[in-house]
């Protein structure tokens, strides 16, 4: 997987270097910001790929211990890392269509699914980063996603605490 990364990354900034060059993209999109390189995705990308495969293997060894159904497991870790890949690339997109007024709340999808299911794992996040990598590079796609996984894991933790309380309350 983490080869894979590397590679799919290293064939985007070739394109980019021999089609005007590798672009640098800029905090908020604002030129007086601090601008970060795409070549800092040869790093990034396939170093995220490798901790967010150390991370699922972590957790299916827990479930092998456990005895848990495993092809389950793997299923929806694949799920999850595709439904967040076309969540990145339609994100991807309404930015390139220059449709920054859906982009604003489309964004926002995560946080809103999080609160009738968890969509803070890891494979998440690696869908996610992948399917932006083309228009934003390697190092924006991992501080939104990042953001946007912490908010998803609090408000999902939020609505589980909140309903165990009711839950033994009513008990």
């Amino acid at each position: 997987m983490t080869i894979g990364a590397f590679i799919l990354t290293s064939v985007f900034i070739l394109w980019e270097y021999l089609n005007g060059g590798v672009v640098t993209h800029h905090l908020l999109a604002r030129e007086d910001l601090t601008g970060i390189s795409n070549w800092w995705g040869l790093l990034t990308i396939p170093l995220l790929s490798w901790l967010i495969t150390s991370l699922i293997y972590r957790r299916r060894d827990k479930k092998i211990k456990s005895k848990s159904n495993i092809e389950d497991s793997e299923i929806k870790i694949l799920k999850g890392f595709l439904s967040a890949l076309v969540f990145g690339i339609i994100a991807s997109l309404l930015w390139e269509f220059n449709l920054e007024n859906i982009l604003q709340y489309f964004i926002l999808l995560p946080i809103i699914i999080s609160f009738f299911k968890p969509v803070h794992l890891p494979e998440y996040l690696l869908g996610f980063v992948i399917g932006m990598l083309f228009t934003f590079g390697g190092i924006l796609p991992i501080i939104i996603g990042t953001v946007l996984l912490v908010l998803s894991f609090l408000v999902n933790k939020l609505i589980r605490t909140l309903k165990n309380l009711f839950i033994s309350k009513a008990d």
